[in-house]
This record gives C-alpha cells, sequence and structure tokens, in this order.
C-alpha cells in the first residue's frame, strides 16, 4: 500500500483517487480549503483530508498535482519543502513542455530527478471532484514524459500506478506530447468554444429547438472549465497556434469550394475525411 497525496481534487484527481483506493492505496487530499473537500471522504472518493499539507506531504510515497498546469510552477515550490527524498512526484496537465519548465523553475533551474510530468487522455467536460467516476482510466492512454533528468525507477513508479488502475501507459518527449495534443485535443476545444460562440452570438432563441445530436456532439467541450482550458491554451501556444492556422486554411478551401457551388470538390474533401475517419483505431 502507498501513501498517495492528492493536490487538486477535480474530476482527474478524484477519479484516480477512487481507483487508487480500490486497489489497496491511501489516499489524502489537499486543496485551497478543505471544508470543501470534506464531502469527498463520505462520497467513498478519498480517505482523509488534511486542513494542513505539511504532515501529510512528510509521509507521502507519490504525490498527484491535479491543478491547472498555469498553477504549478507556484505549487512546486510551495511543497517542494515537506516532500520526502524518496517521494515521487507527478501531474496530470494536457500540456507537458510547460509543465517541465515551470515545475525546473520552482527548484531552481533543473526539473527533479522524482518528478515524473504525465497526462491521462480521459475525461470528460465535467469538473470537481462531485464528478469523479470510477473506472475512468480503463483501457485509456496515459502518457509519461520524463526528461534526462528524471530518474527511471521514479518513472517505473509512477508508471505501474496508472497501470494498477487499468491504463496504457506511453513515453513520449514533452515536445512530441505538445504537438500531438494540440491537434487531438486542444484545437476541437477551442473549436467547441468558438460554434457555441457563434451560436450564442445569432440571438434567436428558436435555434434551441433546432438542435440536434450532432450540435451537440460538437459542442460539447464547450462545458469545459474555462480557467484550465485558458491555461493549456497559454501554456501551450506555439503548438495550438499552428494548429489553429492550418485549421482555417483548410476552412478557407472549404468556404472557397462553397462559394465556387464546386460540388465535385466538396465530395472529394469531406470523402478523404470520411475515409480517415474510418481507420481510426476503436475506443
Amino acid at each position: 500500500m502507498a501513501e498517495v497525496v492528492v493536490i487538486g481534487l477535480g474530476l482527474i484527481g478524484g477519479s484516480l483517487a477512487r481507483d487508487l483506493r480500490r486497489v489497496g492505496h491511501r489516499v489524502t487530499a489537499c486543496g485551497r480549503d478543505a471544508a470543501k473537500l470534506a464531502p469527498a471522504i463520505e462520497l467513498g472518493i478519498v480517505d482523509a483530508v488534511a486542513d494542513d499539507w505539511a504532515p501529510a506531504l512528510a509521509i507521502a510515497d507519490v504525490v498527484v498535482l491535479g491543478v491547472p498546469v498555469g498553477s504549478l510552477r507556484e505549487l512546486y515550490a510551495r511543497i517542494r519543502p515537506h516532500l520526502p527524498a524518496t517521494a515521487v512526484v507527478t501531474d496530470v496537465g494536457s500540456t507537458k513542455a510547460s509543465v517541465v519548465r515551470d515545475v525546473a523553475a520552482a527548484c531552481g533551474g533543473r526539473l527533479p530527478t522524482q518528478f515524473v510530468p504525465g497526462h491521462p487522455i480521459a475525461g470528460t467536460e465535467q469538473s470537481g471532484f462531485a464528478a469523479s467516476v470510477e473506472g475512468l482510466f480503463a483501457g485509456r492512454t496515459v502518457v509519461l514524459t520524463p526528461t534526462a533528468d528524471t530518474d527511471p525507477a521514479a518513472t517505473a513508479r509512477v508508471a505501474a500506478l496508472w497501470q494498477e488502475v487499468g491504463a496504457r501507459v506511453l513515453e513520449l518527449t514533452p515536445e512530441r506530447h505538445d504537438a500531438a495534443l494540440a491537434l487531438t485535443s486542444h484545437l476541437p476545444q477551442m473549436l467547441a468554444y468558438t460554434l457555441m460562440e457563434q451560436f450564442a452570438d445569432a440571438g434567436d432563441d428558436a435555434l434551441a429547438q433546432l438542435i440536434g445530436s450532432g450540435f451537440r456532439g460538437m459542442t460539447r467541450l464547450a462545458g469545459s472549465d474555462p480557467v484550465m482550458w485558458r491555461d493549456v491554451a497559454l501554456a501551450n501556444r506555439a503548438q495550438l497556434s499552428l494548429a489553429l492556422r492550418r485549421y482555417m486554411e483548410r476552412l478557407g478551401e472549404l468556404a472557397a469550394a462553397v462559394d465556387a457551388g464546386d460540388g465535385k470538390r466538396l465530395e472529394k474533401l469531406f470523402g478523404a475525411a470520411q475515409a480517415a475517419h474510418r481507420r481510426l483505431p476503436p475506443v
């Protein structure tokens, strides 16, 4: 049994806490307001909630940072004095190069050997520990992005923890992770927000009665936490900006075909997309 401390008991942190307890670990939650986290004990999400972080961190085997990526530098500076030398620390943020930079900056310029950057490719548009679910990571991919400074033994411990809750572990460099996620996660999030804003700007109350499953599916992500996604967009802005510009180029091509009434071009574009979609692996 490991002593696990989760700082930031949101959807991901709460779901991981549930699963870690299920497989036999003891989980303590830390957050800005311990009183607000107290119901997580009754819900069976964690074993304990710490009012004072220092004692909980002092006995931790693993610390999971579940806060927005923009908060990690400040958070790591706060917890660093209380971490045992043997404790492994990981995060669940959607960007990795920025996390590596910020944690290294909090530690005088070098990434701690016991820090293993991580990102579970799982979740929903919901937020908060009340939205957490057991089994969220079963069969899902978790990306770990250790650097040259990371102790391989620390990486192995974090990988084993994720595997215990049913996840598949993949190792990438932080840069490769961020380039890939800009396309597969961050860009879709921006598109959902933009489509929802366009709908709202139309100002036609009757439109709500004309929404089908396609629109709901396309805009589901617009229900996500704006603070978290603000931080993600800024943290991965170079790769996200590139993805957005490439998408706008494709939209421009589509708009030109529509303007010209070019049915053959439209069918070709749609057919290529359909073929690519059919090649996607099953969920």
